[in-house]
């Protein structure tokens, strides 16, 4: 009988504080390179869930990056966090010769309020 008094009472606490814990909401943004990586000065893409569109400053001007990883430590600078990053392949080839295209891509994530959360999933919803 001690050893179970014992087990619920170590238990108890658990499972309050699991059911305090808040739910984490996250906004989501897809970012794509326009230009080449092995060379300076390139640009990003965003998709924010509503459009895609080049990625601006607080004034709305273009950011040039002079390489991937100057991009990614402005973007955390703004508290974006890394999700996933990957690459997309397009290609074909005709009469033995063929050519492809690969694009890198970043899904990064920014902690948000559940009021941000619903507000931006409402907005990227097709109607």
């Amino acid at each position: 009988m001690k050893k179970i008094l014992l087990l619920f009472l170590l238990l108890v606490p658990v499972m309050v504080s699991a059911e305090n814990e808040e739910k984490e909401y996250f906004i989501y943004n897809i970012f794509s390179f326009s230009g080449s990586i092995k060379n300076e000065g390139f640009s990003l893409k965003v998709d924010d869930g509503v459009s895609i569109e080049k990625y601006k400053d607080e004034n709305g001007k273009k950011i040039v990056f002079n390489t991937p990883a100057a991009a990614l430590m402005y973007l955390a600078s703004q508290g974006w966090e890394m999700y996933v990053s990957g690459a997309t392949v397009e290609g074909g080839s005709a009469m033995g010769t063929g050519s492809t295209d690969t694009s890198s891509y970043w899904i990064m994530r920014k902690k948000c309020s559940k009021e941000e959360f619903e507000s931006a999933l409402s907005k990227g919803r097709m109607k």
